[in-house]
């Protein structure tokens, strides 16, 4: 039996298992995971300042470490192609044109970027459309954009799966699969490890790392203090710091009374740039990013959903890898910066872009080139026609991309709803964090078209099937499927 048989066999049983809860059982397991959610930081912070649990879907998925082995390979293709693209970036008007800043946040990159050629860590969550489950999983793999600064999901990943295993397990009426799986890779330990790494590559001999976000926001993920928690009882000497608490002494970077080796950033290069309007002192961050002392480089604010036409468009292929090339080619869902333009379609004949838009509505989706969260993202089919063309016009007048659509997983998971317990199809887009260390994913899951936990999507638990459940195949007492 091949790895995906072997993950649908899985997740078919455990869904029986849920299926099997009564309705008083299934009302306990939702309150139990409601308190634990909030205590263990599993939880969203909406505008206002209200404060949810995040809905932890009942089923996981399971991953081989075959499978994590080959998304570390498409992955580490985009990082070099990221790196490559933004270091030319500054010598190539094509680049600029095609990857735009506004004029100020461009001077300011410039500004701190001396040496770019050093070591240049990134961290980054692809966003994709998998199906992990079928026989030919390797063909569907289809990677829609990047994430590459001010990532979400770093402690919400793991702590899905442990809500799963500590929490959900002891409600199933069968326990004997769950030995077969085990946690994915830690995306904390992950991300500290890779600061451990750039420290050693930058010449620092000790790690006090700093998890720098804006502590006034009101809104949006919780993650930042759960992560530095997580890190201190792991023995590292973590903080968590707003960027304008940072300082220059003696020519390094300071928090309060320590010396600062990495900072891992929770925003973006215009973010800073709005605190220095409003009076804000960020002359510490601005030095961690001229030492190289940041996680993720500059190189993450080139995380515009038009490098996707950049990789794989064919026009900048002089700075790639041609295996990475080949790599974006197969993988990355045609994409193209919405203008009035001849360019290739996605049957690689040229056409007219706007026209096309106009014709192909359901086989496309529009979205704003740097907005995240999913604000913005218009799917074609689930919109009229004039609705379509008035989100056409939209585009043209901003910095817009069009991306052919990619179909996503769809399976049914467990909802409480009037008096019952019930299964109702949730769209899945996954989340691939990967660095020298191992690769986490992060799985995401909406009844809606648009997957985002700011719009009130749910998390997933990931788990890798173990080496036992690999040589054995999947053997228990739970068996049938969820109609």
């Amino acid at each position: 039996m091949g790895p995906g048989a072997l993950a649908r066999d899985y997740r078919q049983k455990i869904a029986a298992s849920v299926a099997g809860l009564g309705y008083g059982d299934a009302i306990a397991l939702f309150d139990a995971l409601a308190v634990e959610s909030r205590e263990r930081g599993f939880t969203y912070q909406r505008a206002g300042g209200l404060v949810e649990a995040i809905h932890l879907m009942l089923i996981p998925a399971v991953f081989t470490s075959e499978q994590l082995n080959h998304l570390s390979v498409v992955a580490y293709a985009l990082q070099r192609g990221m790196e490559a693209v933004s270091r030319a970036w500054s010598e190539d008007d094509r680049l600029r044109k095609m990857l735009p800043f506004e004029e100020e946040e461009g001077a300011w990159i410039r500004s701190v970027r001396r040496d770019p050629k050093s070591p240049d860590p990134l961290w980054y969550r692809l966003d994709a459309h998998l199906s992990m489950d079928e026989p030919d999983w390797r063909n569907r793999i289809s990677i829609f954009e990047i994430n590459a600064c001010a990532v979400g999901g770093i402690h919400y990943g793991p702590t899905a799966e442990r809500l799963f295993l500590e929490e959900v397990a002891p409600f199933l009426k069968e326990t004997a699969l769950l030995p077969r799986v085990t946690r994915g890779p830690d995306a904390r330990e992950l991300l500290c490890l890779l600061a451990a790494r750039h420290a050693r590559a930058i010449g620092r001999t000790t790690l006090n790392f700093v998890f720098s976000e804006d502590t006034t926001a009101e809104e949006g993920i919780t993650e930042g203090p759960y992560i530095v928690e997580h890190l201190r009882s792991s023995g590292v000497n973590a903080f968590l710091a707003d960027p304008r608490e940072l300082y220059e002494k003696r020519g390094e970077v300071w928090y309060r009374d320590t010396p600062v080796d990495i900072v891992y950033r929770n925003f973006e290069a215009r973010e800073i740039i709005e605190m220095e309007r409003e009076g804000g002192d960020t002359k510490g961050i601005r030095l961690a990013f001229e030492k190289n002392q940041v996680i993720s480089s500059l190189t993450g604010d080139f995380d515009h959903k038009a490098m996707w036409e950049v990789l794989a468009g064919g026009e900048f292929d002089a700075y790639l890898n041609p295996t990475d090339a080949a790599i974006f080619k197969r993988h990355l869902p045609w994409t193209r910066v919405v203008g009035e333009r001849k360019t290739l379609g996605p049957d690689g004949r040229e056409a007219d872009l706007v026209r096309l838009l106009r014709r192909e509505r359901e086989s496309l989706v529009l979205k704003p080139d740097r907005l995240c969260g999913g604000y913005g993202v218009t799917i074609g089919r689930n919109l009229s026609p004039s609705e379509w063309d008035r989100t056409i016009d939209e585009a043209i007048r901003g910095d817009w991309v069009v991306q052919a659509y990619s179909p996503p997983e769809i399976t049914k998971f467990p909802v409480l709803e009037d008096g019952a317990l019930g299964f109702e199809d949730h769209n899945i887009v996954y989340g691939i964090s990967s660095t020298p260390d191992g690769t986490a994913v992060l799985g995401r899951v909406s009844r809606e078209g648009v997957v985002n936990v700011a719009q009130q999507g749910g998390l997933m638990p990931v788990l890798r099937l173990s080496e036992e459940g690999l040589k054995d195949g999947i053997k228990g007492p739970l068996s049938g499927t969820v109609a």
